[in-house]
């Protein structure tokens, strides 16, 4: 009940300000968490996905891109997994018509699938953009997505979202940091529990440029130059994030 609620309430909000002067930018993300099967390894789920990628050439009548993440930095006690599969579109209804134009044709890929793999399930998500990375995609390349669990913090709602993210777009700004955040609200197939309202992913270059962002964040909450922040969220987990199709709309 509390995420079909959150659900409701975030579209409500985000509609309000998407008919004010701001855009807010909202897209569909299918996520799966993995492991890797007995007797294969990732380049065997790699070469799954190269198949997947040509099939989606051929058939994907939409932009969908997605990503192959695997953890840097992560507890294993708390998280049983290899990789994360994260596939983006425009839309939910995006999301859904990839899904509908795979399993018209793709039978073969996804038994290979299931041969390398044992994954706990799919779900949708909404992505809604809360600052655009400075550099442009690229095809095929690698960088590193920080992603924690976060819930507002008492007396806070998605209406206090816009004003406190251009307070900290200005923060990151000034500070030179060049990445993207986002939020990832839990949709359809999502636990029916949960003990967060969204995940917060931030976009690195590379390891030490997160553990700068680190060291910047103690030094700021030291000399209480760091904004305030309209949630408090678990440690973070930071993964490295490999491009495996990139088709995005104009």
């Amino acid at each position: 009940m509390k995420i079909k609620f959150l659900i409701m309430f975030i579209f409500a909000s985000f509609l309000s300000i998407t008919h004010a002067d701001d855009h807010v930018e909202i897209g569909g993300m299918a996520a799966m968490q993995c492991q890797i099967a007995d007797g294969a390894d990732m380049d065997d789920v790699m070469k799954v996905l190269a198949e997947w990628d040509e099939y989606g050439d051929d058939n994907f009548s939409e932009p969908f891109s997605a990503w192959i993440m695997t953890p840097v930095y992560m507890s294993t006690v708390d998280f049983d997994l290899d990789f994360v599969f994260l596939g983006f579109a425009e839309t939910l209804a995006s999301v859904g018509k990839a899904e509908d134009e795979f399993r018209k044709g793709g039978d073969r890929i996804g038994a290979k699938w299931e041969r390398v793999t044992n994954c706990s399930g799919m779900s949708l998500n909404l992505n809604v953009e809360g600052r655009t990375p400075k550099t442009e995609w690229v095809e095929g390349a690698t960088g590193y997505t920080m992603i924690q669990s976060c819930s507002f913090k008492d007396g806070k709602s998605v209406d206090d979202l816009q004003a406190n993210d251009k307070i900290w777009n200005k923060y990151l700004d000034d500070s030179g940091f060049e990445g993207g955040y986002w939020r990832w609200w839990p949709e359809t197939g999502s636990p029916t529990e949960t003990d967060y309202d969204y995940l917060v992913a931030v976009s690195f270059s590379s390891v030490e440029e997160y553990g700068a962002s680190r060291d910047n964040r103690l030094k700021a909450m030291m000399d209480g130059s760091r904004p305030e922040e309209v949630h408090e969220c678990n440690t973070p987990r930071l993964y490295e994030s490999t491009n495996i199709r990139l088709n995005l709309a104009e």
